[in-house]
């Protein structure tokens, strides 16, 4: 009896002990320290946006109204080139300047290029690519046509599915990788590859290769009376899938991005059921899909309520900023979109697409030659004015150095932390020696983090951005 009493108290213990663990909430999880990480001068608490956003100052403040963000969004299209107004695009081409854009995008290296399976590429090779790009089948003059996305798809700078990389050990960078486009993303159609598998397509933010089977061609006035419609629901999570399909394929956990804009069906479009699921406790997305000849057919997608949805953009805050940033962490990095990820650049462009602002896809593009609030840091600029830059910077704001974007999170007892999609990072060891480390997703560090040459992140910056006007 004494022996079966004993054994209830440990048992009712070692239930509240584990009760313990399970029901003490987000807020004691940083208590757990489950390894020692290599990222030098980062705390647990530091990876949870709540931190960041304690941190800084009017976290919560607006800081541009919807209408502001359109005109910053319309005064940024006419400044960076390759953002396009798609509604207002140009609605034929020359053979001569269809073949201009075509060869400035796909070109062959001039740098060695090696197949999967290790094989190194040569003239032969690239000859075919180029045989693909059918510039011998352009017209004198070339009407562009519209399209949308219907799922997630590779953009590539040839018209091939070919990956051609750096060094037979180099995975993980496709250097035929451009970017992704996401579903309901609306496309300019310019041309067409000689076998018909891929079209030369705009994006508001790209030019490149996208396969044909992907898209649904449409007119323009259906296509952009689709894209506007209200309401709509943003993706706030890294990714949401739509509820399976037995039914559809096509349509089955449907994979949906982080700022993807997704249309809402109308009271008249539900139906008591779609594909023998009742929608209730879902909202109902329209989506586009393609008919047999390749043409648009909207369909219908539930997305359960309980997704991290928004019903319309988010306000543009700091807090949402990081919030959203956070949402990311731990993502492996994706050049260009792959590995279903995101590089240090798309990583920038979808935070702020859910708040409705429109980014360059390319680090070049967003930290040189956007219109926006700059702080400039040339060369010539010493580590203590950088920091008295910093100062003055707020949260939220795009680092920018050389192929590599940054966002900035704030100054915590006299160090200054960012959160960025990177390789890789270096450190002093015990010995004093440099040690690198392989990162490949989104971490969050010091600004003064080492890179590879000793010199820190800081010192190699040339630019920050804040995403509103001046």
């Amino acid at each position: 009896m004494k022996k079966t009493r004993v054994m209830l108290i440990f048992s009712l213990v070692f239930v509240l002990v584990i009760a313990s663990i399970v029901f003490a909430g987000k807020s004691d999880i940083t208590t757990y320290k489950q390894f020692e990480s290599s990222v030098p001068n980062v705390t647990e608490e530091m990876l949870y946006p709540e931190f960041w956003i304690h941190n800084t100052s009017d976290a919560n403040k607006v800081m541009a109204a919807p209408e502001e963000i359109e005109e910053f969004n319309r005064v940024n299209v006419e400044a960076v080139a390759p953002l396009a107004d798609l509604e207002n695009y140009q609605e034929s081409f020359t053979k001569d300047e269809l073949t201009t854009l075509i060869t400035d995008l796909s070109s062959p290296s001039s740098s060695k290029r090696y197949k999967a399976d290790g094989q190194l590429v040569d003239e032969a090779y690239y000859a075919v690519l180029i045989d693909n790009l059918n510039l011998d089948g352009l017209s004198d003059v070339n009407n562009v046509k519209y399209g949308v996305a219907v799922r997630r798809i590779e953009m590539k700078t040839f018209p091939t599915y070919d990956r051609l990389y750096s060094s037979p050990a180099d995975y993980n960078i496709d250097r035929l990788m451009e970017t992704v486009a996401y579903p309901t993303e609306p496309l300019v159609i310019l041309s067409t590859s000689k076998d018909g598998e891929w079209y030369f397509a705009q994006m508001y933010n790209y030019l490149a290769w996208i396969p044909s089977k992907d898209v649904a061609i449409t007119d323009k006035e259906v296509l952009f009376d689709y894209v506007n419609r209200e309401p709509f629901l943003v993706v706030t999570d890294s990714r949401v899938n739509s509820s399976y399909n037995p039914l559809n394929a096509e349509l089955s956990e449907l994979q949906f991005d982080m700022g993807t804009r997704l249309p809402l069906a109308t009271a008249g479009e539900v139906k008591a059921a779609f594909y023998d699921q009742n929608p209730a406790g879902n909202f109902v997305i329209k989506v586009p899909t393609r008919d047999e000849a390749g043409n648009l057919v909207f369909d219908y997608v539930l997305i359960s309520r309980s997704a991290d949805v928004s019903l319309g953009y988010l306000p543009y805050t700091k807090a949402n900023i990081i919030t959203q940033a956070f949402k990311l962490q731990g993502e492996r990095y994706g050049w260009g979109g792959m590995f279903n990820g995101r590089d240090c650049t798309a990583f920038m462009m979808d935070i702020f697409r859910t708040m409705g602002v429109k980014l360059p896809r390319n680090s070049g593009e967003q930290g040189k030659q956007m219109t926006t609030k700059y702080y400039d840091m040339p060369a010539s600029m010493t580590l203590e004015e950088r920091k008295e830059l910093f100062d003055k910077m707020e949260a939220g704001a795009g680092l920018y150095m050389s192929g590599h974007a940054m966002l900035y999170l704030g100054e915590y007892k006299g160090e200054y932390y960012m959160i960025h999609d990177f390789s890789g990072f270096s450190a002093l060891n015990g010995n004093g020696e440099l040690v690198d480390y392989k990162n490949w997703q989104v971490t969050v560090t010091p600004v003064t983090v080492l890179r590879s040459n000793g010199k820190t992140y800081m010192e190699a910056l040339y630019g920050a951005r804040e995403f509103v006007l001046e």
